[in-house]
């Protein structure tokens, strides 16, 4: 059963300069590093608050590498069950499950209906025993995932994930805003009446105190909100 929305893999030229924006800026904490031998990648979760994130440092990029966000993962308790359920329901096979490349549990990707990469992680170890204290970030509020097609995301989060539906904003005539959660951990799926072009992986959101906030970027451009309001789980 997939049972958590984990984290944001997010690849980075710099992975210093990355470690010091998060870091210095938003609080956070190395909770797991390791260095990938067969691919030359240093691998580092950071938490937030209460969120993960991933960073990927390759040694030596792919010519055509691509820096920032580059898929969202769950945890699941049966990976070889879930893959194989997913794929069978529609969901485009991309990786199938294998030892992870840092040892420590296994993985698998599939394919979003709107082409985000999904990660399925099976693993005993607990990345996030609680949520870390900040003067600024009170709590994470959300990672967002473009949906071209609403339906089909929602069908894909909601139903075949299992993702529970907190809420829906219409933010304008041309922008809706679906939110699912597992407890604590909360996907934001955004949709557009007409194909914007940004990025399917958005951004990632915290909750900051009043008057604090904003918006900013981490060093591979990674969007970043700081948003002012009500934690959306206690609504």
């Amino acid at each position: 059963m997939i049972y958590e929305l984990n984290h944001f893999g997010i690849v980075v030229r710099d992975l210093e300069r990355s470690l010091a924006f998060y870091q210095d800026q938003l609080g956070a904490k190395i909770v797991f590093q390791r260095f990938v031998e067969s691919t030359k990648t240093d691998v580092v979760y950071l938490q937030i608050s209460g969120g993960l994130i991933e960073l990927l440092h390759p040694a030596q990029p792919r010519p055509d590498e691509t820096f920032g966000v580059t898929h969202i993962a769950f945890l699941t308790d049966d990976l070889d069950a879930d893959f194989d359920r997913l794929v069978a329901d529609g969901a485009e096979p991309l990786a199938s499950p294998k030892v992870a490349g840092t040892g420590v549990g296994r993985l698998g990707f599939v394919g979003d209906p709107n082409g985000a990469r999904v990660e399925l992680l099976q693993r005993d170890v607990a990345m996030r025993p609680s949520v870390l204290d900040h003067p600024v970030v009170k709590s994470f509020d959300h990672y967002a995932v473009e949906a071209d097609d609403l339906a089909a995301a929602e069908d894909f989060y909601g139903r075949q994930l299992g993702m529970t539906k907190l809420t829906t904003r219409r933010v304008d005539d041309d922008v809706t805003l679906d939110y699912y959660h597992y407890e604590y951990d909360v996907l934001e799926l955004r949709h557009r009446s007409a194909a914007a072009g940004g990025p399917i992986f958005a951004h990632l959101a915290f909750r900051v105190g009043t008057g604090q906030g904003g918006a900013i970027s981490d060093p591979d451009g990674v969007r970043i909100e700081l948003l002012d309001r009500p934690d959306l789980r206690d609504l």
